[in-house]
């Protein structure tokens, strides 16, 4: 933390309790736990329920569950259809190919609004256009890092996530469920190639939150 200018912590008892979990990922996307805390994960559940729980973004969020839950069917349904018509390898890059279309059309999209202002491709502007997009989306466990001249170059997202639950606990894998949740930094690049993004814990592999890195050197945004 040391390296920035100035950090900006939403929840800093959140913060600790997910500093503190006694685990590890796999890789950068966190599709595997090479060292797992199923407590220090629910400690950070518990006091998360408890901290978001007046907040109304979350309480939409878990209103909404059963929604999420059947949408997130949809596209498993449709997305084993492909494996079965196609066979699991073409069908399953079929639906990869199907999730990265569209996540470089939203980041096009996004990158173009954000160009209509003249203003630069950095992270500040890409959450403004991100969350406009994703408004039932819970914001309230968050991180952001600035450098010296005050351009933030790091953002966190930590929340619960009921379409990672049904993933979790329904797909055949976590490269079926990465077809889904890809989508992320497939529209991070197509805004900014730039973008460095990782998750650090992901529900569909095993956690109990996920917890979402974007990262942007000053050096890596576009004027």
């Amino acid at each position: 933390m040391s390296d920035y200018a100035r950090v900006e912590i939403a929840q800093p008892e959140l913060k600790e309790l997910a500093d503190a979990i006694d685990d590890a990922p796999g890789d950068r996307l966190a599709r595997t736990k090479l060292k797992h805390d199923l407590e220090g994960e629910l400690r950070y559940m518990e006091r998360y329920r408890e901290l978001a729980g007046d907040d109304p973004i979350q309480i939409g969020w878990d209103a909404n569950e059963a929604e999420f839950h059947a949408k997130t069917k949809i596209f498993s349904v449709l997305a084993d259809a492909m494996e079965f018509e196609l066979g699991k390898e073409e069908g399953r890059a079929a639906v990869a190919r199907a999730r990265k279309r569209q996540g470089d059309q939203m980041g096009a999209d996004m990158a173009a609004k954000v160009r209509e202002k003249g203003e630069p491709l950095n992270l500040d502007n890409f959450f403004k256009v991100f969350w406009s997009y994703f408004q039932w989306s819970p914001k309230f466990d968050t991180e952001r890092y600035f450098d010296d001249e005050g351009t933030m170059v790091k953002y966190v997202l930590r929340l619960n996530c009921p379409i990672g639950d049904y993933l979790r606990d329904n797909a055949p894998d976590v490269e079926f469920s990465s077809n889904f949740c890809d989508l992320d930094e497939h529209i991070a690049l197509a805004y900014n190639p730039n973008i460095r993004y990782s998750r650090k814990r992901w529900v569909p592999g095993g956690y109990q939150f996920s917890e979402l890195v974007w990262e942007l050197d000053a050096e890596g945004v576009i004027t």
